[in-house]
């Protein structure tokens, strides 16, 4: 494999698992150096053992977040700063969808979906924007979206609500930056 992003400073959010840990392990592959985010840590040293089993695993360093929590993140990328000394790209993989029929929903129950996927998304681009401004390379945001954005699935109110604003807020940010 090409070492396409060798010295890249990344961070992937929900890397505990699934597409998340999946883009850790290509961006290690890769080259770069990533901080992966989940609030699992338990997710995490399973990504820390497959980047291990892949010889990949210098360029990792895992970190607990919820990235709802706008202390959470303020520290985060305070450590960021610290261990990576900037930031090239921001992937947001970070996502939960917990089915149920809209009329049964709590309001916590939505209030953590949308806190998650669309709150957690923008704190994280919020954090990482005057980094990749400031780093020497173009920097780079990818948000994670859904089909539910645009097209409907019962029981997913919540998550395509969330889905797609994310989807919104990065067309704006793009337009923005």
């Amino acid at each position: 494999m090409q070492e396409r992003l060798t010295d890249r400073r990344i961070v992937v959010t929900g890397a505990g698992s699934g597409i998340g840990a999946g883009t850790t392990l290509r961006l290690l592959t890769e080259g770069a150096r990533v901080v992966a985010v989940d609030v699992d840590d338990g997710g995490l040293q399973a990504t820390r053992t497959a980047a291990r089993e892949l010889d990949i695993h210098s360029g990792l360093t895992t970190t607990i977040c919820d990235i709802s929590d706008e202390a959470e993140v303020a520290a985060l990328y305070a450590g960021v700063d610290s261990d990576l000394g900037g930031l090239d790209a921001v992937v947001n993989a970070a996502g939960i969808l917990v089915p149920a029929h809209t009329h049964e929903m709590s309001l916590a129950l939505w209030n953590t979906v949308i806190g998650v996927n669309l709150t957690g998304t923008f704190l994280m681009c919020r954090g990482a924007i005057p980094r990749l401004i400031a780093s020497p390379r173009d920097g780079v945001i990818v948000n994670f979206s859904s089909t539910s954005a645009t097209f409907a699935h019962p029981y997913m109110a919540a998550y395509a609500a969330s889905k797609g604003a994310v989807a919104s807020m990065t067309h704006t940010i793009a337009l923005e930056y």
